[in-house]
């Protein structure tokens, strides 16, 4: 059949006969579906009426794409299956055939819908691998394609699509602890690197660290435990993070700390920008003149309210004793001079004792004290003209106190669409790939005085497709992903999902997943999914491709630690 890898119609893999249609589905006779073996033909596994299985249903000018999701007895033949029964009693199993797509016969093409439904008596078949492939790939495998996964019945049938079609419009990989969603994420990693492209993989818990050729690992957080550590440990420096980021990690309190912390942070920046101003690194203020000052102010404006303004962090404590000060001198009668040190200090008190905790803290060094690491937006320049392929950020290691680790990623996302939006992957396409993306979005951290928004990767997926960056978002639990953000979704990868909100989830952002097919996904075993893509004909089973570096995310082996006695 022209445009066809096979003839649909191949009457050895005869199944049934149409007897009842109904808009979205139909209802056949399957004679064969008593059998308790699978049949095969010419090397292919041929079901012949089991639940899952995809079949052809004639039709005049087009092959109906369709699975069985019911396979029953009629009630008066319900016991005819059974071992003392008759033997010369025949049973006569029904099946529902959810209607998916239609092949085109004389072109082969792939038609969204059904354009003719099959009528009363239209034959059924077991539908060939290669044809389910092909309806799926439509004639895009090559060499560029993204090798993905195998037909979970025939695991010689690879399926490929193009990176367009998985990447395009970003990704979503789903699934529940132990269904293969790193599986999934491993695989696409290695992908793109034999396809030469480029990625920056976002490793929360350091999973896949295996990961080899072609990627570059550095680690955000941590330090060397000896000689022989070989690990590339980076910082984000603090002067990165923005105003409202750096009130969220110190926490002050809204009526009293939070305008001296304002103020501090704005006189170290121009105690930076004007040393003269300020001899031992901080600006002093007690009982000091106001004219210089306020001069320097209005002289610097556009570099105080510029990103990535440096400053002393470390002198922080000491600039909020500064700040707190009486307004004018001698007793409030001369306006030109800022009065002794005031009491507001008492209140600051705490705040300064977090602050200084918080800067001597090891684990924070890679903020706080990072000039002897390479800061990671270098690194990332680095890597977007370098021949590698991935770039791997483990955040093992950066701490979940203060919400540094939410905070800091958000600060690269904020990071990686400033350089998305002056150009800089319009000739380099980029994917970032988040995982556990549940951590990183739809969250709002701090206070009413001070509060941030996870935002930074809801944006990039909402508006870096134009600008060549997409991401791949990773998670076990969709629920706690913005449905604004999901919706944005070109390709759902899905593994198996228990609770029932996720599934509920998934079924409203996957346009082509409807109940029928959500059903399934309680069933999937370990590395099966199921993909759903925008552009894709059908929602389609598959067993994902075993990564060739596996990642380390099993659980602790109890049995091997705890002997008994």
């Amino acid at each position: 059949m022209s445009g066809l890898p096979i003839a649909p119609f191949d009457p050895a893999r005869y199944i049934g006969t149409v007897c009842q249609v109904d808009p979205s589905t139909v209802r056949v006779n399957l004679p064969h579906a008593t059998s308790p073996v699978s049949d095969h033909h010419a090397g292919y596994s041929m079901p012949a009426g089991q639940v899952g299985e995809f079949v052809l249903i004639e039709s005049e000018e087009h092959a109906i794409v369709g699975r069985i999701t019911e396979v029953k007895l009629p009630e008066r033949d319900r016991l005819s299956v059974e071992p003392t029964a008759d033997t010369d009693s025949d049973a006569n199993p029904v099946g529902l055939i959810q209607l998916l797509t239609s092949l085109e016969l004389a072109t082969g093409k792939a038609v969204r819908g059904i354009p003719a439904h099959p009528r009363i008596a239209q034959h059924v078949f077991s539908a060939h691998p290669l044809l389910i492939k092909h309806a799926v790939e439509q004639g895009h495998e090559s060499d560029r394609s993204v090798r993905l996964a195998f037909l979970p019945d025939s695991l010689n049938t690879m399926v490929s699509l193009a990176p367009e079609a998985l990447f395009g419009r970003h990704c979503a990989v789903l699934g529940t602890t132990g269904g293969g969603k790193s599986w999934t994420v491993a695989r696409i990693a290695e992908e793109i690197v034999r396809l030469n492209g480029k990625a920056i993989l976002f490793d929360a818990t350091g999973e896949f660290k295996a990961l080899k050729d072609g990627v570059r690992h550095v680690h955000l957080g941590g330090q060397s435990v000896n000689a022989d550590d070989k690990r590339e440990f980076v910082g984000y420096p603090f002067n990165q993070l923005n105003e409202s980021d750096v009130f969220v990690l110190f926490n002050p309190t809204g009526a009293s700390q939070a305008p001296k912390l304002r103020e501090a942070l704005r006189s170290l920046k121009l105690a930076s920008l004007c040393p003269q101003l300020a001899p031992n690194g901080y600006l002093p203020k007690i009982n000091q003149s106001k004219k210089p000052v306020e001069d320097a102010l209005t002289a610097n404006a556009a570099q105080l309210d510029a990103e990535n303004t440096s400053y002393a962090i470390h002198l922080l404590a000491r600039q909020i004793q500064e700040e707190c000060v009486y307004p004018s001198a001698n007793f409030g009668k001369d306006h030109s001079k800022w009065g002794d040190a005031s009491n507001e200090l008492t209140y600051c008190i705490s705040l300064i004792a977090r602050i200084e905790t918080t800067l001597k803290s090891p684990f924070m060094a890679c903020i706080f004290k990072p000039d002897s690491l390479t800061a990671l937006p270098n690194v990332i320049t680095e890597f977007l003209s370098s021949k590698d392929a991935v770039l791997r950020i483990s955040m093992e290691d950066l701490p979940f106190e203060h919400n540094t680790r939410e905070l800091v990623t958000n600060a690269i996302g904020r990071y990686l669409l400033k350089l998305a939006r002056t150009g800089s992957f319009r000739a380099n396409p980029t994917v970032v790939i988040l995982d556990e993306a549940h951590q990183f979005l739809d969250k709002s951290l701090g206070d009413e005085y001070s509060r941030v928004s996870l935002e930074s990767f809801g944006v990039i997926a909402k508006e870096g497709r134009k600008y060549g960056l997409t991401a791949v978002l990773a998670t076990q639990r969709p629920r706690d992903i913005p449905e604004d953000v999901l919706s944005q979704m070109g390709m759902f990868i899905v593994h198996r999902l228990i609770n029932e909100k996720d599934r509920q989830v998934v079924e409203r952002a996957c346009g082509n997943m409807d109940a029928s097919a959500a059903a399934f996904l309680p069933t999937l075993g370990q590395g099966e999914a199921i993909l759903v893509g925008v552009d894709s004909p059908m929602p389609l089973p598959v067993q994902i491709i075993a990564p060739k570096a596996t990642p380390q995310s099993e659980g602790p082996q109890y049995s091997s630690h705890w002997i008994p006695v």
